[in-house]
């Protein structure tokens, strides 16, 4: 049984090394070798069947790239799996980033109900001290957790100025505490 995973993992690597040189004949070979076993360790990282079934199917679509950095000597199949660890994890931390909380289309709108939920006082206070554009940076950025590209997307913005009004607004709110 060992000697069998063993004479896989030097299939599976030679298909590799010929991918990474181009030969794209070797690409249905790998398929056949390595998908059952991807197709279960991702169901075993997502527990869902088609999730299971993109994170293996984008692997094959990425193939001549992560041929091209795979390392020979090493197992080839495992390094496979860890492409799946990783992308599995970077699809979860993508999603827990999107579902924090959705983004109304009028942010100002929630302005009144996000000062109420403010316990403090003097924070209170500290927003108020804030024009529209950067209480909306401020919003974005800590009640919803976007990046500067996300909030510059939204507001219809350049990066460089929701980071210069971000960096406004922290030094009024600074200056207020």
């Amino acid at each position: 049984m060992k000697e069998a995973g063993k004479e896989l993992d030097r299939q599976v690597e030679k298909c590799l090394i010929d991918v990474a040189q181009g030969k794209t004949e070797s690409v249905a070979q790998l398929f056949e070798l390595t998908y059952r076993g991807l197709y279960c360790v991702a169901f075993r990282y997502c527990r869902h069947a088609m999730t299971a079934e993109d994170l293996v199917a984008e692997i094959f679509a990425n193939i001549e790239y992560i041929a091209s950095h795979y390392k020979a000597g090493r197992s080839a199949f495992n390094y496979l799996c860890k492409i799946i660890k990783n992308k599995y994890l970077n699809m979860v931390r993508g999603e827990k980033r999107r579902r924090i909380a959705p983004l109304n289309e009028n942010i100002l709108a929630t302005r009144q109900s996000i000062d109420d939920k403010v316990t403090s006082i003097t924070v209170r206070q500290g927003l108020k001290l804030l024009d529209d554009e950067e209480y909306s940076v401020i919003y974005c950025k800590f009640y919803i957790d976007m990046t500067f590209r996300e909030i510059a997307q939204k507001l219809d913005r350049s990066l460089g100025s929701v980071e210069r009004t971000y960096k406004r607004a922290i030094g009024k709110l600074k200056d207020f505490l």
